[in-house]
């Protein structure tokens, strides 16, 4: 039978939907049906109110992602990983548990993943293309290119057709974020991107 209306119409999850996927939603709204996961009730209403439906579920908890699979059509993962790992600190938990939520059901047709020039490590000013080989440097670099990994798979899964980009987005800022902004970053003397 025919899908009901509200599944003929393309859908986007927004995963980690702070400035950046706001942004994104903002573009989106109006064209396709956005939705942002949530761990925040409080930010149900705001989202709402941008024409975002919101849903409840915490990347850090793999049971709160079970209804995920098979709603969006395409996703756009903009959660970072977690700063502070006890045990294993190479992987990104966040992102394995967001990829074995979205493979219980129907794959979304793409995914994209937002990354971090970061996983080049200090490249001492040289120019950096794609081409150029990853080295990580940090805890968090590392699992920047865990969650690559990680994504990739799915891309290459045989029963998938899920196409998969990554980005890898150099100095993101945000009002919002403590020593984010470019003034903050120049006042404390750290590097900024020409």
């Amino acid at each position: 039978g025919a899908l009901p209306s509200r599944f003929r119409k393309e859908r986007v999850l927004i995963v980690g939907c702070g400035d950046v996927g706001q942004r994104a939603a903002k573009q989106l709204v109006g064209r396709t049906r956005v939705m942002a996961l949530t761990s925040s009730p409080d930010k149900r209403a705001d989202f709402r109110a941008q024409g975002i439906t919101p849903v409840l579920g915490n990347l850090d908890f793999p049971e709160t992602l079970q209804r995920l699979s098979g709603w969006a059509t395409r996703v756009l993962h903009l959660a970072p990983p977690p700063s502070d790992r006890v045990g294993e600190w190479s992987t990104d938990p966040r992102t394995l548990n967001l990829a074995r939520a979205l493979k219980k059901r129907m794959l979304p047709r793409s995914l994209v993943y937002g990354s971090t020039s970061g996983v080049y490590g200090d490249c001492q000013g040289a120019w950096v293309t794609e081409n150029c080989i990853v080295n990580p440097m940090t805890p968090r670099a590392l699992r920047r290119v865990d969650a690559e990994a990680r994504v990739r798979h799915l891309g290459r899964l045989r029963s998938s057709a899920v196409r998969v980009s990554v980005l890898r987005i150099p100095g993101i800022y945000a009002p919002d974020r403590e020593g984010g902004t470019p003034r903050d970053r120049l006042l404390r003397g750290t590097p900024v991107l020409a």
